[in-house]
């Protein structure tokens, strides 16, 4: 299987990384030729989970134009450049080829759909976390629960099995869903939307935000609001501990996916950090969004899409 990656960020980079070691045809697309001309010069650096440290070399261009048409092109960007993305990605995606997008947020498989078949779009969700520490050098956390993969129109469809196959090589673990692939992203995205912005506000680590009380408490009334919203959308998600039975505690699952973090910082307070935009509005921007168009009362979601958004202002505003 022939592959592209746009975005060699954290997330993008790894999968490359780990896709080239397995002997995967996989190309890095990516706009910053900074990071282009590092990764080329002197390949990634890789923290492993266990402490190693590897250094893969990745082929990487800014020229999608020469890489050809491929059999699957993975975007892996925040959600606010999806769109340029897809298009940037077009010279490489021919009348078979697959788009993949394991992203966070809501939004993306619609944008993406717009310049591809549904029936080539395919959705899903990665357990597997990275942060990146320089332009070619990452720190791979790992990730339990691999990836859920699934066609965006729901049906079955023996490609996919190839691309399991492909994922499975680099250690991905991934597993098809067949049906609403909605219900995997937005099981993901409670976590996400209860967890993220109170990090990216507190600058606290995964433990920090269990072991505050102020926080922790936050944390698990996002989880019951955004859950709501799921819910008015007939979205419903099964028990960890018994799938014959229904979520009945969002919050607990919350904080049982968030203690996966450990120590680690949570992405969208790590674009804080680095002064970079972060992808508040396809979380909780999107709940909110959601929630008035549902009826469903969103009032957490809204106060902390707006507290963030003020932060991504803060250097703006020092300027004046």
């Amino acid at each position: 299987m022939k592959m592209a990656i746009v975005g060699a960020g954290a997330l993008g980079g790894t999968f490359g990384a780990l896709l080239t070691r397995a002997g995967i045809n996989v190309t890095l697309v990516e706009i910053d030729k900074k990071r282009v001309e590092a990764i080329q010069k002197n390949g990634l650096i890789m923290h492993m989970p266990d402490g190693s440290v590897i250094n893969v070399s990745v082929k990487i261009t800014d020229d999608p134009s020469s890489v050809g048409v491929m059999d699957l092109v993975q975007i892996s960007v925040k959600g606010y450049h999806t769109e340029s993305a897809v298009k940037m990605a077009a010279p490489m995606i021919g009348p078979e080829t697959y788009v993949m997008s394991v992203q966070n947020g809501l939004g993306n498989l619609d944008i993406i759909a717009k310049y591809v078949p549904k029936e080539r779009v395919v959705g899903g969700v990665t357990a597997h976390s990275a942060m990146a520490l320089g332009l070619n050098e990452i720190k791979y956390n790992g990730g339990v629960g691999g990836v859920r993969i699934g066609r965006y129109d729901g049906k079955e469809d023996p490609k996919l099995n190839e691309i399991v196959k492909t994922l499975d090589n680099a250690g991905f673990e991934t597993e098809v869903i067949v049906g609403n692939i909605l219900n995997p992203i937005w099981r993901k995205l409670l976590a996400n939307v209860a967890c993220n912005c109170v990090a990216a506000i507190t600058g606290f680590t995964g433990n920090q935000l269990i072991e505050c009380e102020e926080t922790n408490q936050l944390i698990r009334e996002l989880a019951v609001e955004t859950y709501q919203v799921a819910k008015a959308q007939g979205l419903r998600f099964k028990d960890v501990n018994d799938p014959n039975k229904e979520l009945e505690d969002p919050a607990g699952f919350v904080l049982h996916a968030l203690s996966g973090v450990g120590d680690n910082k949570i992405s969208m307070l790590q674009d804080i950090e680095a002064g970079r935009r972060t992808e508040i509005d396809t979380l909780n921007g999107k709940v909110w969004e959601l929630g008035e168009k549902l009826g469903v009362p969103t009032p957490l979601n809204k106060i902390m899409t707006l507290l963030v958004k003020a932060i991504e202002k803060k250097p703006l505003m020092n300027k004046k």
